[in-house]
């Protein structure tokens, strides 16, 4: 009777010994058999992903008027200087990521990726195709060469208003989820790779 009950005793120890072993394994901090330290540094690389391209062409007017008529703030009448521009321009939007901006979780079979939203990376003027379509000087008030450097600020500022930049953000974030799924899936081909953006 004592063989038989040291017997069950063993075998209980054993199979709760062996889940216990198991269940660590699966849940080694969290990580699962993932090592997080990996798929961070993985991540990591990424560091700065052009995820959207959006080339656009627009025509922008520019005036500007003088002011401190008699040393105040009233405008000069007949001094309005003006500029219409055509151009090129190329808007790159994606991923920015940071030591602390972004976060990896893994369990038995999921990777779970959580980023910030895309933002713009860059924003060009092509030089060649800035074209000045007119242009026009006030009374006392001539075009400057500040004139056109500031014509090329209101332009990219402007362009932001004329775009449609929240399908932009959207779609650059879809081509985010879509590179970093590929991107981790093939570094863990095993693993479920879900993106979350905040």
């Amino acid at each position: 009777m004592k063989k038989v009950l040291a017997i069950i005793i063993a075998v209980v120890v054993g199979f709760g010994g062996g889940f216990f072993v198991a269940k660590s394994m699966q849940n080694d901090n969290g990580k699962g058999h993932y090592d997080l330290e990996v798929i961070k540094e993985q991540v990591k690389e990424v560091s700065e992903l052009a995820t959207l391209e959006d080339r656009y062409t627009l025509t922008v007017p520019y005036t500007s008027e003088s002011k401190n008529l008699w040393k105040t703030n009233i405008k000069i009448p007949f001094s309005e200087k003006s500029m219409v521009a055509q151009y090129d321009a190329t808007l790159k939007l994606g991923l920015k990521l940071t030591d602390d901006n972004y976060d990896v979780k893994a369990d038995a079979d999921t990777i779970t990726v959580t980023v910030p939203h895309s933002v713009i990376l860059s924003h060009e003027i092509d030089e060649d195709s800035w074209i000045l379509l007119d242009k026009k000087n006030g009374l006392f008030n001539l075009l400057k060469p500040e004139d056109d450097s500031d014509l090329r600020k209101y332009a990219k500022k402007n362009a932001l208003k004329e775009l449609d930049m929240d399908a932009l953000y959207q779609q650059a974030d879809e081509n985010a989820e879509e590179q970093l799924k590929n991107f981790l899936g093939a570094a863990n081909p095993d693993a479920e790779i879900i993106v979350e953006f905040e």
